[in-house]
């Protein structure tokens, strides 16, 4: 019983017991909260992994795209840098779909036309095309970049791959994927899908109605021949041949045409023309009539058909203020004055880039009447800058099976060299010599949808055994992830390539230059070369003028009047522009008072000016003579690429500019002559000089240099410098030099293209007023206080002599 009692009160505890109890009790209902916790998260550990990755991603999105939306300046920036994949373009889904299948199919697929039963010529050079397998398309951006590696493995979940492959930044990658090897094969573009102005040339309807070209009898099977009075199409204004580009121009509006109706142009009757003498007819080429190109219409059709449009230049990003596809050859003349100041260097170039556009399409209007009622000067304006910024260079021999590839009927019956001397142009035609080779030019589906770079990534060149373009990474250099592919369109000034292309790096990567044709306008190469000229090519050759204006326009001849009158035209505005050249004898440096010529007719002094003025217009529209290169600010540029890293790495050129103003500082030493100067020997040196630079072995590109003589010669010559750079920025002022705040506007590359030329004609004083200065500082303490009062010193820094005191040198000319 006692024991029993004892377990009884055991039960129930002491006081002390029971508050131990109590605490245990206490404890048990605290834990079990924590543990209701991790009870739920084992019933529920995938809803909570799932959870945590998404938070990363979503943290990892916003650091990504932080990262491509960050422009960083490199060391030494003092503007932001364009990047070099350009702008994204609003694609609408339709023509999203169509660059991007040609980007990835156009040439990486492209297999030889199996249809066609394959010749020697065909086996050569339709061979397949290529593009490495890293090779990713970016249809906003219009090209094509180095693709990142990719999360692989069958023991790696589905998704888990794509969240990593998506979310792989190029800090993660970077560290194990170089991307393209240097020196691999990124892309090779075969014969037929090139567009060469050799195959616009060999279109019957060019031939015909521009050509004046035609088969010699009524079958395919007979040769071509110049069909009379029909000439080629030649400039109106100067009777200069019309450049093969523009004969691309209308072959590829043609093709376009052909694509868009489908070409059933088949149906299409040609018209017929019957000869009176012999009665015999013959077909005429309708514009319609694509027959001959129908199998390459086909083949084509992708890449024509995403070429940009007047609409797509016309257009206005919806997301910007910028439009990618615009070019400043769509300028109206008042928004080209408000952005350059007149007569500077890159003003001319539009400016003759658009003469050239203009007077082709009305010389093309009045030559043929199909042409005429079917295109537009805006469609054609489009095309031809496609043709300008778009075309590469094709640098093929006689033995080139590619100029044989896809000849026809009557082609055949020449050889190379005798055809392209029939196709009269300002680069082909009688102006071919005897040479085996020819340079070209190609559009180049994808190749040109590359941008352009001083400092490329890829490299391209024509391989003549296959007729194809080869396009490889540098040798020095990986192409990294990411990247897109770049190449290089040549030496281009930034001036140049903004006329031209219609964009600029702006990393300071490109030369720059300026013209010193301060008081007069050049005539001859203008820029354009021989693709444009305001000077009939028979006159460019200062040797060659006497001869035609003293000749043939005075004697009876049977020369064309269309010819006759743009010689004549020539001929005045030659006149005039030796007025013009006597602004720069207008200064007299050297002598206390200006020379007279009105008072003093006869004299020494109105002897050596004639000399001078005839010097200068010999050279006055030798481009080279007045034009001056400044090399890059930042030679090693390497370009920002928008869909990759930002990081910028540029250093600027610290040492001394090295410029070669060679032959503006002759003209300037020809210019400061004095009779005095060199031993008073300054009339026969000048006359022995022009008469050596005239002789007829002499070659058109010879030049007389003025050299360095006594130290009052260079001293004035180098302020002669230093005048002209002054009045040629002169032209700036009333330009805002403000950066605009939206890189890549017109307004931005125009405040970069004209800040570039002005920074130039800094240099150019800088380095001419320093050597002034340092021949002034040795000659006067050679002389000593003779200097002070010495005339072979004087430099007229106030104003010009009266212009009528030289005007009698032109009656003497």
């Amino acid at each position: 019983m006692a024991k029993k009692e004892r377990r009884l009160k055991g039960v129930g505890g002491t006081g002390k017991q029971n508050d131990a109890t109590k605490q245990a009790a206490a404890r048990r209902s605290q834990k079990l909260p924590i543990q209701k916790h991790l009870f739920w998260l084992r019933r529920n550990a995938p809803i909570v992994v799932l959870g945590a990755i998404a938070i990363l991603a979503v943290l990892l999105f916003v650091s990504k795209t932080a990262n491509d939306n960050h422009d960083g300046d490199g060391p030494g920036d003092d503007h932001p840098v364009p990047h070099i994949d350009g702008l994204s373009m609003d694609l609408d889904p339709e023509r999203g779909n169509k660059t991007q299948d040609f980007l990835n199919n156009f040439v990486c697929n492209y297999q030889p036309y199996s249809e066609v039963k394959a010749d020697a010529i065909t086996t050569a050079v339709d061979i397949e095309g290529y593009c490495h397998p890293r090779l990713l398309a970016v249809p906003h951006h219009r090209t094509q970049r180095v693709s990142i590696s990719r999360v692989t493995g069958s023991l790696t979940p589905t998704w888990w791959r794509k969240i990593l492959n998506y979310f792989m930044t190029d800090e993660i990658e970077s560290s194990r994927d170089h991307g393209i090897p240097k020196g691999e094969l990124v892309m090779r573009l075969p014969r037929p899908l090139q567009i060469w102005d050799l195959d616009a040339l060999r279109d019957r309807f060019i031939q015909q109605e521009f050509l004046g070209l035609g088969p010699s009898g009524s079958s395919d099977a007979d040769t071509m021949e110049r069909k009379s009075p029909k000439v080629a199409a030649r400039h109106q204004d100067t009777q200069n041949p019309l450049d093969s580009g523009a004969f691309l121009t209308v072959y590829l509006i043609r093709l376009l045409h052909g694509s868009r109706a489908g070409i059933s142009s088949s149906d299409v009757e040609n018209d017929v023309q019957c000869q009176n003498e012999s009665g015999q007819c013959k077909a005429l080429q309708q514009w319609d009539n694509l027959e001959q190109h129908k199998q390459r219409i086909t083949l084509l059709s992708a890449y024509l058909d995403i070429l940009p449009t007047v609409s797509d230049r016309l257009a206005k990003s919806s997301s910007s203020h910028i439009n990618p596809n615009g070019h400043p050859l769509f300028w109206t003349p008042t928004i080209l004055k408000s952005l350059f100041p007149r007569y500077t260097h890159t003003y001319d170039l539009i400016r003759h880039y658009q003469q050239m556009i203009e007077s082709e399409y009305e010389t093309l209007k009045l030559m043929s009447d199909e042409f005429r009622k079917n295109v537009k000067y805006l469609e054609y304006l489009s095309m031809r800058i496609n043709v300008l910024s778009r075309a590469f260079g094709v640098p093929a021999s006689t033995d080139d099976s590619g100029l044989v590839w896809g000849t026809s009927g009557y082609t055949k019956g020449l050889s190379i060299v005798e055809e392209m001397r029939l196709y009269e142009t300002s680069n082909f035609g009688s102006f071919l010599d005897d040479a085996q080779n020819f340079k070209l030019r190609s559009m180049c589906p994808l190749l040109d949808m590359y941008n352009s770079h001083p400092n490329p990534n890829v490299s391209w060149r024509y391989d003549s055994k296959t007729s194809s373009y080869v396009i490889r990474a540098s040798k020095n250099s990986d192409i990294p992830p990411h990247h897109s592919l770049m190449v290089s369109y040549g030496t281009y000034t930034d001036g140049h390539l903004f006329a031209k292309y219609g964009f600029a790096n702006g990393d300071g990567s490109s030369p720059t230059e300026i013209s010193l044709a301060v008081f007069h306008r050049m005539l001859g190469d203008v820029g354009l070369g021989r693709q444009f000229s305001q000077l009939p090519f028979d006159v460019w050759d200062p040797k060659d003028r006497d001869e035609i204006f003293g000749t043939l326009l005075l004697e009876e001849s049977h020369m064309d009047s269309a010819k006759r009158k743009s010689l004549l035209s020539a001929k005045n505005a030659l006149e005039m522009q030796a007025k013009e050249l006597l602004r720069y004898l207008m200064f007299d440096d050297g002598y206390k008072e200006c020379i007279d010529l009105t008072s003093n007719p006869g004299s020494s002094d109105e002897e050596l000016k004639l000399l001078k003025l005839r010097h200068l217009i010999r050279i006055a529209n030798y481009r080279e003579a007045w034009i001056v290169r400044v090399p890059p600010k930042f030679p090693d540029a390497r370009p920002l690429q928008t869909m990759g890293s930002t990081k910028h790495d540029r250093k600027e050129q610290k040492n001394s500019v090295g410029v070669n103003a060679n032959r503006i500082v002759s003209i300037c030493r020809l210019l400061s002559l004095r009779v005095d100067d060199i031993g008073g020997g300054a009339i026969d040196y000048l006359r022995e000089g022009i008469t050596s630079y005239a002789s007829p072995t002499a070659s058109t590109k010879s030049f007389f240099l003025v050299e360095k003589h006594e130290d009052e010669l260079e001293y004035r010559s180098m302020m002669c410098v230093v005048r002209l750079c002054n009045a040629a920025l002169g032209r700036y002022l009333g330009y805002d030099n403000t950066e605009p705040e939206i890189v890549g506007t017109r307004q931005w590359n125009a405040w970069y293209v004209m800040t570039g030329e002005v920074r130039a004609l800094g240099i150019l004083i800088q380095t001419a007023a320093s050597e002034a200065n340092k021949v002034k500082r040795l000659y006067q303490s050679s002389k000593g206080t003779i200097a002070a009062t010495d005339a072979s010193m004087t430099v007229r820094e106030e104003g010009a002599c009266p212009l009528n005191y030289s005007l009698p040198l032109l009656s003497r000319l």
